[in-house]
């Protein structure tokens, strides 16, 4: 199953404009509005997860979200000198900053330390073996601003190309509840570039939830600040499956309905037999004492015929 190009291009072709006219209007008044906005893929599931997943899953993306005057923060485990020279060394313009686990700790334990450097970067990268402990130390306003951190192999053989490739991809996160979101791209692409990213995750994405295509209920694009443009909508049951269900639930209806009259039926007809039993029983009851009148009138009427 695909989603339809020309439709994913209009989606985001509208908001793009919807984007620009907002910049536009805010210019005046807002000197520190960002100029450039990202772009998110908001997918909702029909039924929960049953199951959690720390690791987010690596999307590859035919335009890279991530461009060369990006900021990016790598955290590794490795505290040596020798470990973060080399990758200091690496051919990668994009990483700005590189931060051991042992300063998170300690250099950015206060909660304003972490929020200068949550402002400061685009991107965060750590080292996959430390990814599961991250959330707890970075705190909730990482989570909220979708910069949770994403998983590289710092102990690949060709850690240049491992590293760039991270960066060329975007990361989907396994929701708690039904709905969930990933980077697809800036307001600085072209309506057709978005709709080519957001096909190519897509391509993915179902592969990453419980019962792919069939789960999906609907699929939209919106931007930090605006409403969620639907690109996809599923229909809540096939023809078929509807004809087939009203057929099944007309015939456990009847039958229902014939069982209940059957029973109101006999619980009528039990109380007409009770009845009939108590009268005989009264007949049998009032017999002796007629009987017993009838006994005690015989005397007088002899008397008066003598």
């Amino acid at each position: 199953m695909s989603l339809n190009h020309n439709q994913v291009v209009q989606a985001a072709d509208a908001l793009l404009k919807y984007t620009e006219k907002r910049r536009d209007s805010q210019a005046a008044t807002n000197l520190l509005a960002d100029d450039v906005e990202a772009v998110y893929l908001t997918i909702t599931a029909k039924k929960m997860p049953t199951h959690s997943r720390h690791k987010p899953y690596r999307i590859p993306l035919r335009v890279p979200v991530v461009t060369e005057s990006s900021s990016v923060c790598l955290i590794t485990k490795n505290n040596t000198e020798a470990h973060v020279e080399t990758l200091k060394n690496l051919n990668i313009p994009q990483i700005k900053e590189i931060i051991t686990l042992y300063q998170l700790k300690t250099e950015f334990k206060a909660y304003e330390a972490r929020r200068l450097l949550l402002s400061t970067h685009e991107l965060f990268l750590t080292d996959d073996r430390v990814v599961k402990s991250l959330p707890e130390l970075l705190g909730v306003k990482f989570f909220k601003n979708k910069k949770l951190p994403a998983p590289v192999n710092l102990l690949a053989k060709d850690l240049e190309r491992e590293v760039a490739k991270a960066l060329s991809c975007t990361y989907y996160r396994s929701a708690n509840g039904t709905s969930s979101t990933l980077k697809v791209g800036s307001s600085a692409m072209s309506a057709v570039q978005l709709a080519d990213n957001i096909e190519a995750a897509m391509g993915f994405v179902p592969k990453c939830i419980e019962k792919g295509w069939d789960n999906i209920q609907s699929i939209g694009i919106k931007t930090g600040t605006s409403l969620t443009l639907p690109i996809y909508n599923a229909l809540p049951n096939p023809a078929g499956v509807i004809d087939a269900t009203i057929s099944t639930a007309t015939k456990v209806s009847g039958k229902a309905t014939k069982e209940a009259a059957e029973e109101q039926a006999a619980k009528a007809a039990t109380p007409a037999k009770k009845s009939k039993k108590s009268l005989l029983s009264r007949e049998k009851a009032e017999t002796p004492a007629a009987t017993k009148k009838n006994a005690a009138a015989a005397p007088k009427r002899r008397a008066t015929k003598a």
